[in-house]
């Protein structure tokens, strides 16, 4: 299992989770920061209990009920992510609904990467969104598109529809110290301390921009707390970027770029519909394969039992990558609040 689980169990008592939330609470700049986490605390502890459980369980589970085992354990691992943020969760009993719909009678000629998920005005979905800045959401979001919009997925996504894939596995190394022919003359790029280089590839889309229109159109997207003053352009036969190690985490914020342990992608797609952060895209495609296993339960096991469907290849990659990867997912997310609290 992913070992983001060795440091949630760190907070599976009752004083680490208080003196956990307690931190947090008082970054956010709350009042009474320890009555609140301790209030808290024991719900907290709970949920990264029961989400542990939840994930073991699935492990051993059969494919026709482990998505609805991993839905189960992705919600409470995103509310033990968002009471890290909202000290007065659930406020009333409407946050507590899933907050997204999706069609539970489907039609004869069923195709899943064809079907829609619809998040709400009001509910789980909808309060995170708020909280982890994703405002405005779409009315619907289509499988196909989620499914895309993970680059663990989207060359699998990419075969079977014989598309492009939007993301684009980027090489990149580490350096300890700038080449003089690149520092020389620049006061800025002699910061000591281990360098990253990225080369882009060639491609179409925003990969066929100049270097200098490039730049630019990182910059435009980027937010405050990446550190593009620190980015250094290079263009001899392609695009590299360079900028101190330390930036590296920090550019996984930045809405085109995914850092997947030590796989980096740049997103190639549309600016238009930017891909959802990754534990949003998890939560609405656990949500859909989920009601599948409860209300399609003919189609599922046709799914599940044969070999009949192309969809089965997408559905088991996706469980595999959630199940290997989403507590690091959370545990990122969390760790933008508290990045020293927790041991990894």
């Amino acid at each position: 299992m992913d070992n983001a689980w060795k440091a949630f169990r760190f907070l599976e008592t009752e004083p680490t989770s208080r003196k956990f939330l307690s931190s947090c609470y008082e970054t956010l700049g709350l009042e009474h920061y320890d009555r609140l986490a301790f209030q808290q605390s024991t719900r907290f502890l709970y949920l990264w209990r029961q989400a542990r459980q939840y994930y073991l369980t699935a492990e051993a589970a059969d494919l026709s009920i482990r998505p609805l085992l991993l839905f189960y354990g992705c919600s409470h691992l995103l509310k033990g992510m968002l009471l890290t943020r909202d000290p007065s969760y659930p406020q009333n009993s409407r946050v507590l609904q899933h907050g997204v719909t999706t069609r539970k009678l489907k039609r004869s000629a069923y195709v899943l990467t064809e079907d829609e998920i619809r998040p709400q005005k009001e509910g789980f979905f909808a309060h995170l969104a708020h909280l982890f800045g994703l405002s405005p959401l779409q009315d619907r979001y289509l499988v196909n598109d989620l499914f895309s919009s993970i680059p663990a997925m989207s060359q699998s996504c990419a075969l079977l529809s014989d598309t492009p894939a939007l993301w684009q596995r980027l090489q990149w190394t580490a350096l300890s110290a700038l080449p003089p022919s690149v520092s020389e003359g620049n006061e800025a790029l002699k910061a000591d301390g281990p360098w990253v280089s990225i080369s882009f590839p060639e491609g179409e889309g925003a990969l066929a921009y100049s270097t200098e229109t490039f730049s630019q159109y990182i910059r435009r997207l980027s937010t405050a707390s990446i550190p593009t003053q620190q980015f250094h352009w290079r263009d001899r036969k392609g695009k590299e970027l360079l900028f101190p190690q330390f930036a590296l985490y920090a550019l996984e914020q930045h809405p085109l770029f995914r850092l997947q342990g030590q796989k980096l992608y740049f997103w190639n797609g549309s600016t238009d519909s930017l891909p959802l952060p990754e534990w949003a895209s998890h939560y609405l495609l656990l949500y859909l394969l989920s009601m599948l296993c409860r209300y399609e339960t003919e189609w599922w096991g046709e799914l599940t039992l044969s070999y009949g469907l192309a969809e089965r290849y997408l559905v088991e990659h996706f469980l595999e990558h959630h199940f290997e990867t989403f507590p690091t997912v959370i545990m990122k997310q969390i760790y933008q609040i508290n990045p020293h609290f927790l041991p990894m």
